[in-house]
């Protein structure tokens, strides 16, 4: 489901498409959505977004109180657009309810971890759990303006950390996903390097050799796990 939907429904919602007035207690699902973005975002650690074993357990126990929150919402009376906006609202946390209980992609897929997209995706929003703070190149034009380039440059800088922090986060033993996953770890690779000669000459030169350091680096260790894999994905 991605995001923006729900957003333009309930900015829908509030209005009703008409002159309708909002029915009781919509104006609290507007509240507990404002929050619900809020919270889908992983806490960040020196400004690397946090996917760890016990920061993971900790968000899946918030969840839960959020879900209580939603369910204890009277919808009675409400319009059909209204309703609509509590049934996106609850199928959003059902989804992260379903990362938690069964995909967990922190800890069994390494393609998770790839944060460097040169390509638009063909949906509105990528395909499957992707980390917090991916760099859309696609979306940038180069050579990149001042802002551009902090903005990418914040990306790159974050890649290390977050690499390295995967490593302990990552603890399943799905093969497949292991063996895909180190693939697009090394299509990261090659991304960079082809970001390269795009940046040669400024700052970020230094920010994208340091990025694909670590996503090689990543990837040979990747590559000495794999033979431990053993599970079905």
């Amino acid at each position: 489901m991605d995001s923006r939907y729900a957003g333009l429904l309930l900015i829908v919602g509030c209005t009703g498409g008409t002159a309708e007035r909002p029915a009781p207690r919509y104006q609290d699902l507007s509240a507990l959505f404002q929050e619900w973005r809020r919270f889908q975002q992983p806490k960040l650690v020196e400004g690397v977004p946090d996917y760890s074993p016990a920061a993971m357990a900790a968000q899946r126990q918030e969840l839960a109180v959020m879900q209580e929150r939603l369910a204890a919402i009277d919808t009675a009376g409400w319009s059909i657009p209204q309703q609509v906006d509590y049934r996106i609202v609850k199928a959003e946390m059902n989804g992260l309810d379903f990362d938690h209980r069964v995909l967990q992609p922190w800890a069994r897929n390494p393609a998770f971890y790839v944060t460097v997209f040169p390509d638009e995706s063909d949906q509105p929003a990528r395909e499957g759990p992707v980390t917090a703070g991916a760099i859309e190149l696609w979306s940038y034009r180069f050579p990149l303006a001042a802002d551009d380039a902090r903005k990418v440059g914040d990306g790159l800088r974050t890649i290390p950390k977050l690499l390295e922090q995967s490593r302990t986060n990552l603890v399943g033993n799905a093969k497949d996903l292991w063996v895909y996953g180190t693939r697009s770890i090394r299509q990261q690779s090659a991304d960079l390097a082809a970001l390269s000669p795009k940046v040669q000459g400024t700052a970020l030169a230094a920010d994208v050799a340091r990025a694909k350091e670590a996503t090689d680096s990543f990837a040979v260790w990747l590559d000495r796990q794999a033979g431990s894999k053993t599970e079905p994905s």
